[in-house]
């Protein structure tokens, strides 16, 4: 089952969460471990939470087409009826 994180209005999935201590060496941050990573498992975005490293890929908003007005034909013999009134 894949987990979601809500974080600044955008919904992520992760795909690993890491501990962040397996990034770090001698108090410092080891960037190219973190972002071999992030290449390894085609993540989009890294998270850090007060514990974990969240290597995650966004959800896009999907894009809504506004309906107006429109008649949907359930019944062959709505369509007939509407096109002899023309």
């Amino acid at each position: 089952m894949k987990r979601l994180y809500f974080y600044n209005d955008n919904v992520y999935v992760i795909l690993r969460a890491i501990p962040v201590s397996n990034f770090y060496k001698k108090e410092e941050l080891n960037r190219e471990f973190l972002n071999g990573w992030k290449e390894y498992l085609g993540a989009e975005h890294i998270l850090k939470t007060d514990t974990h490293f969240l290597f995650c890929e966004i959800i896009q908003e999907p894009e809504w087409n506004e309906v107006i007005d429109e008649t949907i034909v359930t019944d062959e013999k709505q369509l007939q009826s509407k096109q002899q009134d023309i």
